[in-house]
């Protein structure tokens, strides 16, 4: 937790005090950051005071502070200055943050004016249909950018998002087929539609060497279903999966892992001594280069 208390700002939020919230806000400050696997990626509403305290507690790989779907119209003022509280306060970031702010021509670019002095590791922006919706970001930030691929443009102009600072791609399936006007029936494990638009959305990515993150599965109870979904898309090659509670964290952690140790294994032997054959796999130049490029 980062405060013990949290009462006082749970009031400010419930009475949309803005001013006294700004009076909390210390200057930023420089924490070092980590860059993780991406296996999970959760959400924290930014005018969600709990679940802002735990960010130092939560199991995801990338906790991502929300300030778009999600935030009342009402809030998304004082849900900006409560994640510039909380960052102005964390004194250890153990996990990727991602800040998403909201569309660019709907305040977006303010906040990433705002809250670009604090340290965390990069904005993600939503709604966006080409690389040229975003050329103004670039020149907003040095942090890294994740983008919402959501819209039909975006996802058809993917390989258009060639930017050193695009780090991540999250694919929104249920606005992407809203966009496509497709109904959300499709999203069935057994649909090859739905397999083939996952598998465009990786290939693509990996194409650009950008990483593909996963769809949000909304049946947050349904965990079976969840780690179907997460064996599928982690078979076609999506590095990690959007979560809504901790445990879905905990369960796309350990399904999207890798076994490094054997990879290692697999390198250091085939280094030393050439092809060899391991527990029935034959390991040539090609499988080398795969656990090689694992370990990286």
């Amino acid at each position: 937790m980062i405060f013990k208390d949290i009462s006082f700002l749970e009031k400010l939020v419930e009475k949309n005090d803005i001013k006294e919230a700004k009076k909390l806000i210390k200057p930023p400050k420089n924490i070092p950051l980590i860059t993780t696997k991406k296996r999970s990626a959760l959400m924290v509403s930014g005018h969600n005071v709990k679940h802002l305290n735990k960010i130092d507690e939560l199991p995801a790989d990338i906790v991502i502070l929300n300030l778009e779907d999600g935030v009342p119209k009402e809030k998304k003022e004082i849900a900006k200055i409560m994640i510039a509280i909380f960052l102005s306060y964390i004194e250890k970031i153990d996990k990727e943050i991602v800040i998403r702010v909201n569309s660019l021509d709907e305040g977006g670019i303010k906040e990433i004016e705002f809250l670009d002095n604090f340290s965390f590791n990069a904005f993600r922006i939503p709604k966006v249909n080409s690389l040229e919706d975003i050329d103004n970001v670039f020149l907003k930030t040095e942090k890294d950018i994740h983008l919402s691929i959501e819209t039909k443009n975006s996802f058809f102009n993917l390989k258009e998002f060639t930017h050193p600072k695009i780090k991540a791609f999250y694919i929104g399936i249920y606005d992407l087929l809203n966009s496509l006007n497709i109904s959300h029936s499709i999203i069935d494990i057994n649909n090859p539609l739905i397999h083939n638009i996952l598998s465009n959305f990786s290939l693509t990515s990996h194409y650009i060497n950008i990483t593909p993150i996963g769809f949000v599965y909304q049946h947050y109870k349904d965990l079976e279903g969840f780690i179907n979904w997460c064996k599928l898309q982690k078979n076609l090659g999506i590095k990690g999966v959007g979560c809504i509670t901790p445990n879905q964290c905990i369960i796309a952690n350990s399904i999207f892992d890798e076994n490094l140790e054997f990879a290692k294994k697999i390198v250091e032997k085939f280094e030393k001594e050439g092809p060899f054959t391991i527990n029935g796999l034959y390991v040539d130049e090609p499988i080398y280069k795969n656990y090689k490029q694992l370990l990286k």
